[in-house]
């Protein structure tokens, strides 16, 4: 059996414990290939072993904290410690494929190792170029190599032919995944909807319109609290509910920004009530879906692709979201929830908040429907397969 070693970035550890959407990618997947043997390799955490085997996958883990992990952010050209670490663990596995996430500058870094150079290197992107930070991104003139660049969708891989995969083999859409079975229905589950609602003082007869993902401007958190305002003038039992911190990671996930300040001194003007979570473990997050109605996730940016859309449908809710990025390849307008035709109009998106409060089956309708469409095209088995047979093309491709 072949192996592939599956590397993440530097920022969080596999399995998403701190959080991570490209991180609970790897972890999926990974556990679910059936002709590649998985190795994963990623930063080590304190709550996880260095070295261990799970759920069949080999997992290497390298400290990087502390003074290493400030070098590294700080000076990364000049002291490539992740890159090095890597690099040795390669050798040590010696695998057939290289499959590395979000890393363009790791990918050049290995392609300098004479010992790995033959070995094909796949770059995954789950975002665009732009979204890199500084210390991430390549040169625009730098020629990257690839025997295969994947992207999360195909706004992806169309922006990013004529940049990051310009001088790539192949190019291949593969997509996020979500495990629906994880995920209850509040149709199929009123106990635990009405038990966990309980928690957080949310009455049945209250509409909840529920928000998951950091407390960013980029995610358009105040566009939707503006939004609000209009809907509680006309609805005022209706409850917003956002769900996230501020960041990803060890210690960072309540970090006090300058947005979420700004954030909460409008909740406290705000007409309507507010509830606000805080951050919630990965492991907790399918439960959460149970809080709402209607998700609505108004991003402001190009993102690749939300896996948040994902498992809104899977818990069975219509979505309303932006035009912006990959969010159109997954949410189905009119019939798994509603587009914005503007991504900062928050009278538009005040009417279509009313639009699925008031009219109760038809988002009864989008939101099974939109749990028929993820379980039947977005399984974590079917993105697994799907990649597999991305491995196998590249591979055949080189004999």
């Amino acid at each position: 059996m072949p192996t592939v070693a599956i590397i993440g970035p530097e920022l969080y550890p596999i399995p998403p414990i701190r959080g991570g959407a490209v991180e609970l990618f790897i972890e999926q997947t990974a556990a679910r290939l059936q002709r590649w043997r998985p190795v994963v390799i990623g930063p080590s955490d304190p709550e996880l072993p260095d070295h261990e085997v799970r759920s069949g996958v080999e997992y290497f883990r390298i400290p990087l904290g502390g003074w290493r992990g400030w070098l590294y952010r700080r000076y990364r050209q000049y002291f490539p410690l992740y890159d090095q670490q890597v690099a040795k663990i390669l050798r040590q596995v010696q695998p057939d494929l290289l499959h590395v996430h979000n890393r363009p500058l790791l990918v050049l870094s290995l392609q300098k190792s004479r010992d790995l150079e033959k070995i094909p290197i796949i770059l995954h992107m789950h975002n665009l170029y732009n979204s890199l930070g500084r210390r991430e991104r390549p040169d625009l003139a730098t020629s990257i190599p690839l025997a295969g660049f994947i992207g999360c969708s195909r706004f992806v891989v169309d922006r990013e032919k004529s940049r990051l995969a310009r001088d790539t083999a192949a190019h291949f859409v593969v997509y996020n995944g979500v495990d629906a079975g994880a995920f209850l229905t509040s149709w199929n589950h009123p106990e635990p909807r009405q038990k966990l609602r309980q928690q957080f003082h949310l009455d049945d007869d209250e509409p909840t319109i529920l928000f998951v993902g950091k407390l960013r401007e980029s995610k358009g958190v105040h566009i939707l609290l503006a939004a609000m305002e209009k809907v509680w003038a006309r609805f005022p039992q209706t409850v917003l509910v956002l769900v996230g911190g501020t960041e990803f990671g060890l210690g960072r996930t309540d970090r006090e920004t300058p947005f979420l300040k700004d954030l909460r001194r409008q909740i406290e003007r705000a007409r309507g009530r507010v509830v606000l979570t805080g951050f919630i473990p990965p492991a907790r997050i399918p439960e959460v879906y149970l809080l709402g109605d209607v998700f609505v996730a108004p991003s402001q940016i190009e993102e690749g692709l939300g896996m948040v859309f994902l498992e809104a449908a899977a818990a069975g809710l219509p979505a309303i979201a932006t035009r912006q990025g990959g969010i159109p390849e997954v949410v189905r307008d009119g019939e798994t929830g509603l587009m914005l035709d503007k991504k900062d109009d928050d009278r538009e998106l005040a009417d279509k908040i009313l639009a699925l409060v008031w009219h109760q089956e038809q988002r009864k309708k989008m939101g099974r429907q939109g749990r028929e469409w993820v379980k039947e095209n977005f399984s974590w088995e079917k993105i697994a397969q799907r990649q597999e047979e991305v491995y196998e093309e590249i591979v055949s491709s080189k004999q």
